[in-house]
Order: C-alpha cells, then sequence, then structure tokens
C-alpha cells in the first residue's frame, strides 16, 4: 500500500510530501574518483557503524552489495560454477548508491525520517580490494500521534468493537509503514466478513501526515463500505448431473443460512467442506455479485460440484510407520462414495503387512521354521468402515469402523476384534475434538516354539487371559503447520484422555464373568517447525512426547490383571529415539521389555537442510527434492511414573536423507547411541567406546515414508 503524505497549507507547523520522495541519498562518494582497476575492487568486507534499530543482518539483506566469499567458495566456483561455489562479489557504484537508498528507504518507512546515511571507503590497490563501512544516523523516531479512520459511521456498533478490538497500528506506538499496509488490510478482512464484500480502501483520500512540532504522525484511512449485504438464495448445481447426488449434499455443508450477514471467509470455508468429504472431485462455491445485490440487500450462491466415481476397486502396495518401525503391506479395498446418500462414504480393507522386513532371518524362514520364526515380525487385518461427514451440525462428524487383525511379535500372536464409533468437531479452523468408544477384544498367545525365555512362563499366563474392553477417548487437537507431509512452519499439539472399565462396571450384574481391566491413559504430543532460512532452505523440528497410564478401582487391587498388551507404550525405532529398533528400547528389566510400559516421555529434533537445492536432475530424480537430515532423540518407557530416573533417559544421534515426493518424503535414517543406561557404567557413553568397532557397528538402519514427525 503506497499512502500519500498531502500538503496542507493551512498548518505550516505540518509537512505532507509524497511518500515516493522520501529518499534521502546522502553519500558524497569522494572515494570514487578513482582509477577503473580500484573501482573494480572485491568487497573484502561491510560494516554497519550506528545502527541501534536493526542489527546488520538485517540491514545486510537489504542492500544487493555483498561481501567476497572465501577462497575455498571462489575456487570450487570456478571449476563447478553456482553449484558448489560462490562468485567473487566486486563493488560497483551505481548499486552501492541505491544501497544507501534502500538503506534510507527501510529506515523511514519505519520511522527514522530524519537519518542520515554515510559510506566510508578503504581501497587495497594492491589486493585490489575495498572495505566498505556504512555509517548510519538514526535520529529520533517518529511515533503515531492520531489515527482517525473515515467512511465507517454507518457500520453497526457490534462490528465497530469487533474492527478496534485487535488494531496493527495504536496511538504512541512507533511509525512503520508495513503496520500500517496491515491495518489495512485487516480492516478490508472484518469487513468483508461482515457483510461489506464491496468494501474498498481509498488510497486517495488517505494519508499519513508528520508533523515537525512533535516529529510524529497523523494517520487517517478513508474506506468506502458500500451496502452491507446478506446471503441470498443457494443454488447448487451437480456438473454432470447424477441421481445420488442431491442438493442437500451441497447445502449441508455449507457455513452459512440464507438471511445470515455475507461473509467472504464463510464461503472459502463452505468450499473448503465440500472438498473435503471425498465425494467430489472438486466443489466451488461463488458469491454472485452485482448491481442488482447492492438494490435487493442480498447476494446469490452458486454451488457447483463434480463427482468422484461412486465405485472404485483398488489393489495397494503401501509403506508405513506403524509400530515405529518399516512396513510394507500389500492390500486389496473397495470404496463406495455416497453409501446410501448423505454423503456417506463406505469402505473395506484387507491387508497383509510385514514389519522390519530389513531384519528378517530368511535362512531360518525358509529353513523349515517358516513364518513363526521370531525375526517374522507383521500382521494381518480386516477393516469395514463408514464415515458419516454430517451428524446433527455441519461442523459434526460421525465414523463407524469395525477391524479383525492379528499382530505377530517376535514373541507373541496378538488377536484383536475392534468395534469403534467415533465423532469428530471443528471447533475452529484450526482446532479439531474427537471422541471416540471402543469395544475390543484382545487375546495373547505366546509362541511355544520360540526359544527366547525373557518373559516368565507366570506372566505369560497372566497376559494370555482375554479381556473385553469398552475404551472412551476424547482427543483436542491444535494444527497449524503450513503443509500436511512436510511442514516448515507453525505447530500440531494433541492432548488425549482414555478410560476403560465404566460400562463393565455398570453392566456387571448382567455379566459378571466379563474380563476387563478398569484403566486410565493420558497422552501429550507436540510438534514444531520453523524456517530459519525464510527460504526454506533449512528447516528445525522439534517433538515433545508424554505418555502416562494406569490402573484404577479393584483392577488397580488385581496384580494379576494388567492394561492390555496392544494399548502400552513402547519406544525405539524409526519414529522414536532411532539408536535402538523397534521395541527394544526400555527402563525395565530384559524380562519386562517385550511387553512394554505404561510411562513414556521421549523428544527429538531435526535439521533438515536442502543442500542440493539448484543442482538439477541426477537420471530422473530432481535434486532439488533431496534433504540432508541430522537429528538428536532422546526418551525411554518405564514401567510406571514411580520408576522415572533421569538418569534412564538414553540419547541418540544421526542423520538421513529424504526425498520429497507427491505422498510425503521417503526417508532413510541412520542412528547411534550417544548415552545407553542399560550399557556398563563406564560404557554408556559414546565418549569411552569405540567408534568404529562399537559405536558405528551397532548404529540402526530405518527405513520410512514421510518425515519422523
Amino acid at each position: 500500500m503506497g499512502l500519500l503524505f498531502e500538503k496542507s497549507p493551512m498548518n505550516p507547523s505540518r509537512i505532507s510530501i509524497p511518500l515516493f520522495v522520501l529518499l534521502i541519498f546522502y553519500s558524497p562518494f569522494e572515494s570514487f574518483g578513482q582509477s577503473d582497476s580500484v573501482l573494480h575492487s572485491e568487497v573484502r568486507k561491510i560494516d554497519f557503524v550506528g545502527n541501534r534499530a536493526f542489527d546488520d543482518d538485517e540491514l545486510q539483506e537489504i542492500i544487493q552489495t555483498n561481501p567476497t566469499p572465501g577462497f575455498l567458495s571462489k575456487f570450487l566456483y570456478g571449476i563447478f560454477g553456482e553449484k558448489l561455489g560462490r562468485r567473487p562479489q566486486y563493488l560497483n557504484a551505481e548499486e552501492f548508491r541505491a544501497d544507501l537508498g534502500r538503506l534510507t528507504a527501510f529506515y523511514q518507512d519505519n520511522g527514522y525520517l530524519d537519518m542520515v546515511v554515510r559510506d566510508s571507503l578503504r581501497f587495497d590497490t594492491l589486493r585490489a580490494s575495498v572495505d566498505a563501512t556504512i555509517l548510519i544516523e538514526e535520529n529520533r523516531r517518529s511515533l503515531v500521534e492520531a489515527i482517525e479512520y473515515k467512511g465507517l459511521d454507518e457500520i453497526p456498533p457490534e462490528v465497530r468493537t469487533s474492527l478496534f478490538a485487535e488494531p496493527r497500528i495504536t496511538v504512541g506506538m512507533p511509525y512503520r509503514k508495513q503496520l500500517v499496509s496491515e491495518e489495512v488490510e485487516r480492516a478490508l478482512r472484518l469487513l468483508g466478513n461482515e457483510g461489506y464484500p464491496n468494501v474498498r480502501f481509498e488510497r486517495e483520500h488517505s494519508s499519513a501526515t508528520r508533523y515537525l512540532s512533535s516529529n510524529n504522525f497523523k494517520v487517517v484511512l478513508q474506506f468506502q463500505t458500500g451496502v452491507r449485504l446478506r446471503f441470498g438464495e443457494v443454488s447448487v448445481n451437480v456438473n454432470p448431473p447424477r441421481e445420488d447426488l442431491t442438493e442437500d449434499i451441497g447445502r449441508n455443508q455449507l457455513d452459512f443460512e440464507p438471511g445470515e450477514i455475507f461473509s467472504k471467509e464463510k464461503l472459502i470455508s463452505s468450499e473448503r467442506n465440500l472438498n473435503r468429504l471425498g465425494v467430489f472431485e472438486n466443489a466451488r462455491v461463488v458469491g454472485l455479485m452485482s448491481a442488482r445485490a447492492d438494490s435487493v440487500g442480498s447476494v446469490p450462491v452458486e454451488v457447483v460440484v463434480r463427482g468422484r466415481e461412486r465405485h472404485e476397486l483398488s489393489p495397494e502396495i503401501a509403506v508405513s510407520d506403524e509400530n515405529n518401525a518399516f512396513n510394507l503391506s500389500f492390500g486389496v479395498g473397495y470404496t463406495n462414495r455416497n453409501f446410501f446418500g448423505g454423503a456417506r462414504n463406505f469402505n473395506t480393507r484387507t491387508r497383509l503387512r510385514a514389519q522390519s522386513i530389513q531384519e528378517w532371518d530368511f535362512d531360518n524362514i525358509f529353513g523349515g521354521v517358516g513364518l513363526r520364526d521370531p525375526s517374522v515380525l507383521g500382521g494381518v487385518e480386516l477393516q469395514f468402515q463408514l464415515l458419516q461427514p454430517y451428524l446433527f451440525t455441519r461442523t459434526l462428524s460421525g465414523s463407524w469402523s469395525l477391524l479383525f487383525s492379528v499382530e505377530k511379535q517376535n514373541l507373541f500372536m496378538l488377536p484383536i476384534i475392534r468395534n469403534k464409533l467415533g465423532m469428530s468437531n471443528r471447533f475452529a479452523t484450526y482446532t479439531y475434538g474427537f471422541l471416540e468408544w471402543s469395544l475390543e477384544r484382545v487375546s495373547v498367545e505366546f509362541l511355544k516354539d520360540t526359544t527366547d525365555v525373557r518373559v516368565a512362563i507366570s506372566r505369560r499366563r497372566e497376559e494370555e487371559r482375554p479381556q473385553f474392553n469398552s475404551i472412551i477417548s476424547a482427543t483436542l487437537q491444535r494444527d497449524k503447520t503450513n503443509d500436511i507431509f512436510s511442514p516448515t512452519e507453525g505447530f500440531f499439539h494433541s492432548a488425549t484422555i482414555e478410560e476403560s472399565g465404566i460400562l463393565p462396571v455398570v453392566l456387571r450384574n448382567l455379566q459378571p464373568d466379563l474380563p476387563f481391566t478398569q484403566f486410565y491413559k493420558m497422552t501429550l504430543l507436540g510438534r514444531w517447525y520453523q524456517d530459519l532460512t525464510r527460504t526454506k532452505y533449512n528447516i528445525f523440528a522439534l517433538k515433545l512426547r508424554s505418555g502416562y497410564q494406569d490402573k484404577y478401582g479393584q483392577s488397580k487391587r488385581d496384580p494379576l490383571r494388567h492394561i492390555p498388551l496392544n494399548r502400552r507404550f513402547f519406544a525405539g525405532g524409526s519414529g522414536s529415539v532411532r539408536g535402538w529398533i523397534s521395541r527394544d528400547l526400555g527402563a525395565m528389566s530384559d524380562d519386562e521389555l517385550p511387553l512394554g510400559g505404561n510411562f513414556i516421555f521421549e523428544g527429538s529434533t531435526e535439521m533438515r537442510i536442502n543442500y542440493f537445492r539448484g543442482f538439477g536432475k541426477l537420471w530422473f530424480l530432481s535434486l532439488d527434492n533431496f534433504w540432508i537430515v541430522y537429528f538428536f532423540d532422546f526418551g525411554n518407557v518405564w514401567s510406571d511414573l514411580d520408576s522415572f530416573r533421569p538418569r534412564d533417559v538414553a540419547i541418540a544421534a544421526g542423520f538421513g536423507l529424504r526425498y520429497e515426493t507427491l505422498v510425503g518424503p521417503f526417508r532413510v535414517d541412520f542412528g547411534f547411541r550417544l548415552y545407553d543406561p542399560k550399557e556398563e557404567t563406564r560404557y554408556q557413553w559414546i565418549i569411552k567406546r569405540r567408534f568404529f568397532g562399537d559405536v558405528l557397528a551397532n548404529g540402526v538402519l530405518h527405513f520410512g515414508v514421510g518425515h519422523a514427525f
């Protein structure tokens, strides 16, 4: 936004001139009276002197003149060009003058209208180099003395209250041109969502006037709101027409009703709702603006949708990170979109999953032991699922699923039957809530022919007692990441509470022999992402996770009854502490380790660097899609909260490679142990062990799809 400073002859103590002439070029450049060889000197360094409000890095980003790179970078540039090196930087007189103007404009846009900038150049004719010093005299900073909004006299009081609730500029704050622009955009956005879609900012009648007496600004913002409008009639156009896709499907997902105050934001969110259903190939929600809309006070809305294929049979080959391990699965699925109308989705899937296949002992498998070999991990499942997008309200959706599965670990088989009902609600743009009720039957079968006898016979018998649990869980999550697969900014927070036992206790008189366990569980998860370079070149990522569960009631007093094995915490693997394989990390005895724990705390940090950007292609692979990752993981699992000891927190580090695809990055990580709490005391830290013989030799290679977090 370019605000004009208008002249006011009525007040000689006030000056107002166009913003585009507020560029002060105080730069005599006495030094440029040198020979041509001096003018083409390399810029050895650039120093800023006198800058207090902004640091050197901020100012360096504004100017185009840069210091020349080091010898190695210039040498690589001479051989490979900009793929591996950087070109030398020479002083250009015109560009350097323009840089001083850029600095002046930057300072004045931030309220330093009386600032002065000068240069000092020291040439070294023998080395053909120059040291540049930019001298900055900031002087006094201008403040916002007064703010006036014009053209808003007719807006309702509640809209006026919202408009002035959180302004970007306030009286007394330092004047910044960028904040004035942001305030205009904020006002336009708010008014557009309060029934004024035709509102416009009148730049020619707006101003930012500086008073000489106080050196401060009066900001005047002029708007023209037009007529306040409401949503009019809604028409739904299905193209091409389909009998099963009725108008109600489109109307039920709209975040507004005819007669409500018009809102641009509600148009966008309604379109997003329709596209999330999975029934439509694409959907658009358009407000039909016209001169007639102003006269009748309403805006007709057209919903245009194109349906997807209703029936789909699809074979699948997939990879995943389930159980913090690399899983390869094969399956087939059937999907019915708009099942019995109402935009319901019904699907059924059957899958065969091989976990950590890179660690299977194929000699034993094909030598006669077969799939019962302890190294064979994986599972098989059959699932039916029904998704109901509109449940009572447009923001509330429901789901039902029935799962039959068998999971095999190296010690046991774990058959599970689960019937689950769920509801999800969108509380705000980025905030969702989930409520689920599961009826789950779990039984454990320890493999009789395994040679691993870590778990005592008595404990095996306890674990093999079947259970039928009623589990209620509630989750609240807020997701403000900027990408579903490879976020570079934002955060994800999630909190989950589970309870098992209320329903069986209520029904105890009807079914006194029902085997169940009363327990509760709490899990917290946070992920944070930040682009350290503003160019998506170096991404810092952080994850923290903690969970705790315990028995209560009668189950608390029964030592033979345990929390179901599939509900316990496990650590180690590609999504956990990567110096250990999946389920191999735990601060408990070796005989308890395969059974997991009831308290977990772990975290990870990653630096994701796009070293190969701009290098073109390697065969059919784009080098822009390759990322190098350095990671640092810590954490562990304990049998209960009382067993937690800081000295038991395991630490791992490593590096990895990512290749970005449309469905997320493929991942390879190599992790090694920095601190192993289960090692002998003298060998726990990495510095006490042989780097090649112990550290790297015992490192763990992980594969996966998607980032580790």
